[in-house]
């Protein structure tokens, strides 16, 4: 039996609950997943996990198993990261994390080139909003947007975020200008469903004073930062939308500033673009190629706070 690939089988089985779903990831055959479990079974002579009709459990000795077998599996992913940190071709497989809307705008146009700089690497490239575990999703690498309270990551800012209030030229005409301070009319907020709590933070454009709850009304949320830039863009309101993601269209005027005296936050603090990655004694080489690809390639300031773009 090959023990090291019965236990990441196992390992795999155990997060996902399934060995159909288990083959799929580790891409083999499910017989081949049933019989590295049973292999282990056998080899540890206690049942692993109970089996039903409604998926895969893991008994109290696969539990134990299982917190042993996940640590060693971290351990030899940092052994190998340290080894081929001494390399000096970066080479093997590079699991990113980015956020939806901005891996397709501003990571996905320069998949190609990092790929044709680094011939030994492979990337494996994750769409998720949600803030991840790196450690238990065996990701190398992630791309956050927002605030940073996890000190356990190492985290490099790639750019300021900056949300301003937008609406299409043709909304702007229709209505009248927005009174944010005295919050006497309905501003038509198309509202971003992530966000936490009532309203978003708000502050004076370029000033230092702290940030302020404004409570706002709305008819239309989505969880999706592009499904707010499409509903402004065809007149549907204001949106509070980030710079990186509405510059094309401010730049082409299909979108217009609103309420220009004033800044937006989710959180009652400024908000950035970073890098994060897991704390290690050494950064692997296909790290470091990468965090330097994507910083250069970012600049700074940012090219898409550049007006000159």
């Amino acid at each position: 039996m090959n023990h090291f690939a019965a236990i990441r089988t196992f390992v795999s089985a155990a997060e996902l609950k399934s060995f159909s779903a288990a083959s799929k990831a580790l891409n083999i055959e499910t017989s081949t997943v049933s019989r590295h479990v049973a292999d282990l079974e056998a080899d540890l002579r206690i049942a692993l996990f109970n089996r039903s009709t409604r998926g895969l459990t893991l008994t109290e000795a696969g539990r134990l198993f299982y917190s042993h077998a996940a640590q060693l599996l971290l351990q030899w992913e940092e052994a190998r990261s340290l080894t081929s940190a001494l390399n000096a071709r970066p080479a093997g497989l590079l699991r990113l994390s980015v956020p939806s809307a901005f891996g397709r705008l501003h990571v996905m146009p320069l998949v190609d080139e990092f790929l044709r700089l680094h011939p030994e690497i492979s990337l494996d490239i994750t769409f998720n909003d949600d803030m991840q575990d790196l450690i238990e999703s065996r990701i190398d690498l992630s791309i956050r947007i927002g605030t940073l309270p996890d000190s356990t990551m190492h985290a490099r800012r790639l750019a300021p975020q900056r949300r301003f209030a937008w609406a299409s030229p043709a909304w702007i005409a229709a209505h009248p200008e927005p009174d944010l301070v005295n919050g006497k009319q309905d501003l038509q907020i198309l509202m971003f469903s992530r966000l936490h709590g009532d309203g978003w933070y708000a502050r004076r454009t370029d000033s230092d004073e702290g940030w302020s709850r404004v409570p706002v009304n709305y008819r239309f949320s989505a969880n999706d930062s592009e499904a707010l830039l499409y509903a402004c863009r065809s007149g549907g309101g204001i949106a509070i939308l980030p710079d990186w993601l509405v510059w094309q269209d401010a730049q082409a005027g299909r979108l217009q500033r609103v309420l220009p005296a004033w800044e937006f936050s989710m959180y009652r603090a400024e908000t950035a673009v970073w890098i994060v990655y897991p704390r290690k004694k050494i950064v692997s080489s296909k790290v470091r190629s990468f965090i330097d690809f994507i910083v250069e390639k970012t600049g700074s300031p940012a090219w898409w706070q550049n007006p000159q773009n």
